[in-house]
């Protein structure tokens, strides 16, 4: 049974404190794309949360389906942070799919046990049969690193690249794998997301009392939700058990409305 080290503990509340706030500025980031009026954004609201619940659902139903969709949508959208962070207009997908690929199916290539037991935690189900499948994303991975080494050789933002992407696979491969990707959720995606996100609302947004106020709100919310579902969890589980499950379906229920919202509306307009 896989149990929680002290680092992975603090590991999980940097997460909690840190990365999972930073889609708290959704607020905001819905400001600049149009829904100032109270009616526009209380229906943002409304929307986001029955997205959120949605997920919640569909994960206690289909927990296997939802960990595969989790884990897919986490490629796509830290892979298209990355892509939008080196202001490279070409090869969208490319970039995409390698940054996010590295950062996911790095952990699970060095830590692939700790990997499996966490999976298992989140889809209560035995991940150990998916084990011999992974040599394709592995070959698929570098098969897209060679493509993105050649395409570097012209671009020289994609050598930044590959300089952050080899420093993230040593640290993630030097630590236990919550706590690798805590560092790179908080400290390399969410910098990136903020830093963008704030360069845009100083400058389109004059109210800076409502982006300051919302996405405090949000993020007070967003901690009383994972306190009240982690005590809920622990009458059924164990701690640790109670605590993954809470950071990563909540993680899931956040993603969704956030890289809609980020991915598919934010981007388009300020990329």
């Amino acid at each position: 049974m896989y149990e929680l080290s002290i680092l992975s503990l603090i590991a999980l509340c940097l997460v909690s404190f840190i990365g999972v706030p930073h889609g708290s500025f959704d607020g905001a980031v819905a400001a600049l794309l149009g829904y100032q009026s109270k009616k526009k954004f209380l229906a943002f609201i409304f929307w986001y949360t029955i997205i959120s619940i949605a997920v919640v659902f569909f994960w206690i139903w289909f927990p296997l389906t939802a960990l595969f969709l989790f884990l897919i949508m986490s490629i796509i959208h830290f892979g298209l942070c990355d892509w939008s962070f080196l202001k490279i207009n070409q090869f969208k997908w490319v970039v995409t799919l390698t940054h996010g690929i590295n950062i996911i199916f790095g952990i699970i290539f060095f830590h692939t046990s700790e990997s499996f037991q966490i999976f298992t935690f989140l889809s209560n189900d035995s991940f150990i049969y998916f084990e011999q499948y992974l040599i394709l994303i592995y070959f698929l991975f570098g098969i897209l690193f060679l493509v993105y080494c050649y395409l570097s050789i012209n671009l020289k933002k994609l050598r930044w690249g590959i300089l952050e992407m080899v420093f993230i696979l040593f640290i993630i491969s030097q630590l236990d794998p919550l706590t690798g990707f805590a560092i790179y959720f908080c400290f390399i995606h969410t910098t990136k997301h903020v830093y963008a996100i704030l360069q845009n609302t100083n400058k389109y947004l004059k109210n800076k009392k409502f982006v300051f106020a919302t996405t405090a709100a949000f993020t007070i919310i967003t901690w009383v939700g994972g306190c009240i579902a982690i005590i809920y969890l622990y009458n059924n589980f164990t701690f640790s058990e109670s605590f993954i499950k809470t950071i990563f379906v909540g993680l899931a229920a956040l993603t969704l409305p956030h890289m809609t919202l980020i991915d598919f509306f934010y981007r388009k307009k300020f990329n």
